[in-house]
């Protein structure tokens, strides 16, 4: 899955040049793609790819957690995780900000 979503998203990252506080995930040393491209490209995934996506790519070597929480918890447990990941430890790689007030990252 990672895959796939990487292939429709690499594309569009990039840099800057987006409308002034426009909505925008950062895709690791890729860049950043608008926040409506970042969503299309986990239509045709599965329910907890948006989230699992978000997960490995910041923890990549806990691919077996993520699975281990889907399958006793679902979609919340792994919500949840998110969530507390972002409370915690402060992902740096993937995640949603918004754009500067110049249309820079």
């Amino acid at each position: 899955m990672v895959g796939r979503v990487d292939a429709r998203l690499y594309p569009l990252a990039r840099r800057g040049g987006f409308e002034p506080c426009e909505g925008i995930y950062r895709l690791g040393d890729w860049g950043y793609v608008r926040e409506d491209d970042y969503l299309a490209a986990f239509e045709p995934e599965p329910e907890w790819a948006a989230t699992v996506y978000m997960l490995d790519g910041n923890r990549p070597d806990e691919a077996g957690e993520w699975c281990r929480l889907y399958n006793t918890g679902g979609v919340d447990a792994l919500d949840r995780r998110l969530t507390d990941s972002f409370i915690r430890e402060d992902p740096d790689c993937v995640f949603y900000t918004t754009a500067n007030d110049d249309g820079s990252c």
